[in-house]
């Protein structure tokens, strides 16, 4: 016999119709909605307001605290694009995505100050009358609480967003991650954050290409993080600063690192010394690569070919 559903509650509807009931200009409280399911545990409610946010990008930025999921956040960028995240919109789609996350974090912040220090803000001036020391006292430690509870949400979407654009923009070129599976993301020390795969069919020689992913700054953990994996590897980053690719350093990354190529924007590439853009490697060619134009054509190409595109 067929387990009845009755009992079970209809969590999307009961999530939407009560933040669409909260007036427009406030967020609504997490306890709030928990407290609509007064059986069910906090982190389960916390899972389906994420899943009614994907479902409804309405919801996205009403609840405090609560930031979407990755894919609900691409989704809502592939809006903003009118296109779907390909290699020649990831810059911009990147700059979207930092928009869209930086607003849901200032307003959060705002809505949690705001509740805070209630009583000590003059609401027809918007100033606020309150001691330095108390309002340490009111901000600082309930913030980090605040920050705690809500999962440090900022800082893993910080973390993963930028890798996720990239495996968008593969998946969005043809390549699948499923059956047959292409590539794959992976997160293991010595195997990338991303893996090509070249797999000729009925021959031997299947070979793997491994893909460091870093966001805006290459530092000295690209070159480890390069270091520490397996060959063939490449970097790819939307690293901002064009200093850090100075001829020492992209020397670095191909003898010490034996890395075949690091992709940056396109505008990072324009500013990079002459000296860098020369760097080659017999048999694939430049080092220093755009990501717009090269990244996902590369990729492409290794799974075809076994090696990327010499240039």
């Amino acid at each position: 016999m067929a387990r009845s559903n009755k009992s079970r509650p209809d969590y999307t509807t009961a999530i939407l119709d009560f933040v669409s009931a909260a007036p427009s200009r406030n967020l609504v409280d997490l306890e709030a909605i928990t407290n609509l399911f007064p059986t069910i545990k906090e982190a389960t409610v916390r899972k389906k307001v994420k899943e009614a946010m994907a479902l409804h990008p309405s919801l996205c930025g009403r609840i405090a605290g609560v930031f979407p999921d990755t894919k609900a956040i691409l989704d809502e960028i592939e809006r903003q694009l009118g296109s779907a995240v390909v290699g020649e919109t990831l810059v911009r789609a990147n700059q979207l995505a930092k928009t869209f996350v930086e607003g849901l974090a200032n307003a959060f912040a705002n809505d949690f100050c705001t509740k805070a220090l209630n009583n000590h803000i003059n609401q027809a001036t918007g100033e606020i009358s309150i001691h330095f020391n108390e309002l340490i006292t009111h901000l600082v430690l309930p913030y980090e609480e605040y920050l705690t509870k809500s999962g440090n949400s900022l800082v893993s979407i910080a973390g993963t967003l930028n890798q996720s654009l990239l495996v968008r923009a593969l998946r969005n070129s043809g390549l699948t991650d499923t059956q047959p599976r292409i590539f794959s993301e992976t997160g293991t020390r010595s195997e990338g954050d991303i893996q090509i795969y070249y797999r000729p069919t009925g021959r031997t020689g299947d070979r793997t290409l491994y893909v460091e992913a870093k966001s805006y700054a290459a530092r000295e953990r690209l070159l480890r993080g390069l270091a520490d994996m397996h060959e063939p590897k490449v970097g790819v980053g939307f690293f901002n600063d064009p200093t850090e690719f100075n001829e020492e350093r992209v020397t670095s990354i191909v003898n010490s690192a034996h890395a075949k190529a690091i992709y940056m924007p396109t505008a990072t590439y324009a500013g990079l010394a002459q000296a860098s853009r020369n760097i080659n490697i017999p048999g694939t060619g430049r080092v220093c690569r755009k990501l717009e134009s090269e990244f996902v054509e590369d990729m492409i190409y290794f799974t075809r070919h076994g090696s990327i595109i010499n240039r």
